[in-house]
Parts: structure tokens; C-alpha cells; sequence
């Protein structure tokens, strides 16, 4: 028995060897379909010859499609803001300022945020407005779209800058804001992808000037306001919100269809909605010392 082992080793050991100096071949793998065009819940059968270690399937759709599969951000959605305020008392004029920086260290102090750069961008949307001293009723601005602000690979942050001037009486003073809502999202072709909330925006206070004031941040209505304990003196507080990044996706994701220890057979899927699809087949043999894969595409039509 041992002598049959050791035998065995010996015409065994070399070819294992053999396997491993050589680069994986080119997979002989072709597939087909018999039509281009089906109905939509159509079982397509596509009909698979040849070999191949790895198979993988992307059908075309929303988020599997081989053209996206390195994609880590997107330029087809269109970045959009609503929010919903409110004004209270007070008397003094543009108190509240949204603005957005893309340099923004993430350093919460005032040092932080002198160091960044700023932009205001206020006057892109409809703020409540009340008489002096009257009580505002909260102010619903649309859908704005602010898909010029993202940078390429950097995140963006929103800021709620509160400015109070000196006064002599409170009456004459800062007045108090309300952010009820606060929905920024992503307009895409398949619909509306959230970002943030109000309550997700992961907001942080930073006083710069004036202790006596701060931005309120809670879990219940209102969300996220500034009441003035200090009117008389000027006053300068932010709540920044956290690293947003709008542009960033997953890349889209193929369907394996075969692994190393499974049988080559036909593949059979149902596409669901009316569209055109790119459908894509990636054929892989593949051992340590490299790589070669096979790249099949069709255009289906499914009405």
C-alpha cells in the first residue's frame, strides 16, 4: 500500500506542478438566445455551450448592468433639497443663512469652520416670514435642485449659520427659527433615492460667538430650531450637518450562474418591466497565475 502511494506520487506531484506553471486558456464559451424581443414575465432561455470556470449574469436592469460594474459615483442623478421653516418673535432680519462647503476638514469647532470655504445659498429657497414679533406659519420650500454643488470624490456638508446683531430689548432682537423638515435627496430615472433627513443629517452645534446661544438638536418636533436665550449681544452659532455624499453608488452586481464545481447548463430569466436591456454574459477560467475571461452581450427588447 505504501509502495502504491508513493507511486502515485510520483506521476501525480509532477502534473499538479505542470497545472500550476501554466496561464489559465481562453474559455470556449458561447451562448445563445433564440429571439431578441419577449413579453414581459417571458421565461428567456439562453442556451449555453462550452466551458468556462466562473459565469456570471447581469441582465440589463436598474443596478445590474456590466457597464456600471466599477462605477463608485454617478453623474445621472440631479441632487435636490426641500425644507420646511418656521419664524417666531423677535424682530431682526436675516438671522438664518443655509450654506454648504465641500472642504470642510470635519473639524466641529470655530476653527474648523473659518478654515473651510462657505457658500451661501439662501436665497435658492422660500424661508417663512412673520411680522415682527408675530409667530410665522411654517413655510414649505419645493424641491430645489442643487446638483451643481457635489465635487467629484468629495463629500458635501449643509450648515445652518444663525447671525444675531446687537439690540437693546429682546423684542428688537434675534428671532427664533424652526427647521421642521430637511429632505435632501437624489432625482434618478427609477425615482427618488433619499440622503438625508432632518433627522439623519447627523447635525452637530458649534458656537462661535456669544455662549449664551446654541442651536437645539432633538428626536421630536421641532426637530432641529434656534431660540435666542441672548438677544443684546451679537451672536454667531452653526449646526453642520455630517459627511453627506451624494454622488457615491454601489457598483451594479452580476448574477453567478456557474462556480468552478458546477455543470454547464442553460440559464432562463424573466424580465419583469417593459424596457431594453443589455444583457451580458462574463465567462472566467482563472487559477493563480491569472485570468482570461470571455465578454457575451444582447440587446433584449421586452414590451
Amino acid at each position: 500500500m505504501n509502495t502504491l502511494r508513493y507511486l502515485l506520487g510520483i506521476f501525480v506531484l509532477p502534473l499538479m506542478v505542470a497545472c500550476q506553471k501554466n496561464e489559465p486558456v481562453t474559455p470556449s464559451f458561447d451562448v445563445k438566445t433564440s429571439k431578441l424581443e419577449y413579453n414581459k414575465g417571458d421565461s428567456v432561455t439562453f442556451s449555453i455551450n462550452g466551458y468556462a470556470d466562473i459565469i456570471s449574469f447581469y441582465s440589463g436592469e436598474p443596478g445590474k448592468e456590466y457597464r456600471y460594474k466599477d462605477r463608485i459615483e454617478s453623474a445621472d442623478a440631479k441632487l435636490n433639497l426641500n425644507i420646511t421653516t418656521q419664524v417666531l418673535f423677535g424682530a431682526q432680519a436675516d438671522n438664518l443663512h443655509l450654506m454648504y462647503s465641500t472642504d470642510f476638514n470635519n473639524t466641529y469647532s470655530t476653527d474648523g469652520i473659518k478654515a473651510a470655504t462657505w457658500t451661501d445659498i439662501t436665497n435658492r429657497f422660500t424661508l417663512c416670514s412673520a411680522a415682527a414679533g408675530a409667530v410665522g406659519v411654517a413655510t414649505v420650500s419645493g424641491d430645489v435642485d442643487l446638483s451643481d454643488l457635489p465635487v467629484s470624490g468629495k463629500p458635501i456638508y449643509f450648515a445652518w449659520k444663525w447671525i444675531g446683531q446687537e439690540s437693546t430689548s429682546a423684542a428688537l432682537g434675534g428671532r427664533t427659527w424652526r427647521i421642521t423638515v430637511f429632505n435632501l435627496f437624489n432625482k434618478t430615472p427609477g425615482g427618488n433615492a433619499s440622503i438625508a433627513s432632518v433627522t439623519s443629517a447627523g447635525w452637530l452645534a458649534v458656537d462661535v460667538l456669544n455662549t449664551a446661544n446654541k442651536w437645539t438638536i432633538q428626536t421630536t418636533t421641532p426637530f432641529l430650531f434656534f431660540a435666542p436665550a441672548s438677544t443684546l449681544l451679537p451672536s454667531e452659532d452653526w449646526a453642520i450637518s455630517r459627511a453627506l455624499f451624494p454622488t457615491a453608488v454601489t457598483p451594479d452586481a452580476g448574477t453567478g450562474i456557474k462556480g468552478y464545481l458546477d455543470k454547464v447548463k442553460d440559464f432562463k430569466y424573466a424580465f419583469n418591466s417593459p424596457g431594453v436591456y443589455t444583457v451580458t454574459f462574463i465567462a472566467k477560467n482563472t487559477n493563480n497565475l491569472g485570468l482570461k475571461e470571455i465578454v457575451k452581450e444582447f440587446t433584449i427588447t421586452v414590451k
